[in-house]
């Protein structure tokens, strides 16, 4: 067996119950650190046309997010005064609950399902025209 101290193989080393000595391995790179991207070649190059359509996919989803969140707070609104608007609500009691707070509760949730999948479907509908613009025939 070999001392602790000294140079073994590997083998040697794991009977003896020591682990070997670590060693930092380094990019001959690493002096050189680039500033930009490689570019792109082959089937990955970004034309123009692409850069064009990735951003008027990107500005066409953010249109479809904000259109989304104002028609469902303005829904949300409309519910609450709707709601507040009639006192007959107010006096029906389910299970001692009044009949405002468990469409409050449970109402919305359907709402947002609604409005969830409204927005899935919106987003893959621009993906798909996207895909076809850009991939080649």
């Amino acid at each position: 067996m070999t001392e602790l101290g000294s140079t073994g193989s590997a083998g040697d080393r794991r009977r003896a119950g020591t682990r070997p000595v670590r060693e930092r391995v380094t990019s001959v790179d690493a002096a050189s650190a680039r500033t930009e991207p490689p570019p792109r070649t082959g089937r990955w190059a970004v034309g123009e046309a692409e850069t064009l359509f990735t951003r008027s996919l990107m500005r066409a989803h953010g249109r479809l997010a904000i259109m989304c969140l104002v028609s469902f707070a303005i829904a949300l609104v409309l519910v609450t005064v709707v709601m507040s608007r009639i006192p007959l609500l107010d006096e029906i009691a389910l299970g001692g609950v009044p009949l405002t707070w468990l469409i409050h509760a449970y109402g919305f949730y359907p709402l947002m399902i609604v409005w969830a999948v409204g927005y899935t479907l919106a987003c893959q509908r621009l993906e798909g025209r996207f895909t076809q613009l850009v991939e080649p025939e």
